[in-house]
């Protein structure tokens, strides 16, 4: 089975990323010429709505896969650019009006680098605007995952398997922004419970970007069993009465001023 990020699909089965995004973006108070980076730009879709905020500016598309960015191409505009680089061991010498994350920072494991860096690239009064996933996130699925990570056909196989994600609670990130040089912030927990409609929409979610690291650590003859198991699991766990699947969603935010 195809074991990497997947743009075309991933952008396919992407509407809470979208949406969470969307409503993001309406926040900011943009005047139109603004220098922007868009940390974790994924398909490009959202840098694209960015771009048409600023006709006067620029924005700048980071994310580290390359199927992610050729997908992101479709999208380019006149006033966007799109580097391949890790967030976490990027070097960034441009200076910037905002930065914006959507859905990305919780697959990144040191956010102490990530966020000095953030505050480096940002001008004086720049803004970092963004959203992950936070601490109590995805419990269906995070459930399933490490039941079936300890069932006798993958737990020795996953037995030094690094867990892909880092979500936060507030306060220790409020730590984290204040020892990288952030005086001025707000960050809060937000409930964004979610019902996907089908099982194609469940299931696209589940298969990109959720399993990725998983089945691409697997050797080849048990990553299509693993994904098919943790399918079957998650859709027993999340279905509802009505046809549709639910899982938790529990979302990070952080608005940050650089002073």
């Amino acid at each position: 089975m195809e074991k990497g990020f997947n743009g075309q699909k991933y952008e396919k089965f992407s509407q809470p990323q979208q949406d969470w995004g969307s409503k993001m973006m309406d926040e900011l108070e943009l005047q139109g010429d603004e220098h922007i980076l868009d940390l974790g730009c994924g398909n490009g879709l959202l840098t694209a709505k960015l771009t048409e905020r600023v006709p006067e500016g620029k924005v700048v598309g980071v994310d580290s896969s390359p199927s992610m960015l050729k997908q992101a191409e479709k999208h380019r505009a006149d006033n966007m650019e799109f580097r391949l680089l890790d967030m976490e061991n990027m070097i960034i010498e441009d200076k910037f009006d905002v930065v914006f994350s959507n859905a990305a920072f919780h697959w990144v494991k040191g956010h102490y680098v990530l966020l000095r860096t953030v505050h480096g690239c940002l001008k004086k009064n720049g803004v970092m605007r963004v959203q992950f996933a936070g601490e109590g996130n995805c419990t269906n699925l995070i459930g399933v995952l490490k039941e079936v990570m300890s069932s006798p056909e993958f737990s020795s196989s996953l037995s030094s398997f690094e867990w892909p994600w880092v979500m936060s609670g507030t306060s220790e990130y409020e730590k984290l922004l204040l020892s990288v040089g952030f005086e001025e912030y707000r960050v809060w927990m937000e409930n964004a419970d979610r019902n996907f409609p089908d099982e194609a929409s469940f299931v696209g979610w589940i298969e990109q970007p959720s399993i990725v690291p998983f089945v691409s650590y697997l050797p080849e003859e048990n990553a299509t069993l693993f994904r098919d198991v943790v399918v079957d699991k998650a859709k027993e766990v999340a279905d509802q009465s009505d046809g549709t699947y639910l899982e938790y969603f529990r979302r990070l935010n952080v608005h940050a001023v650089k002073k």
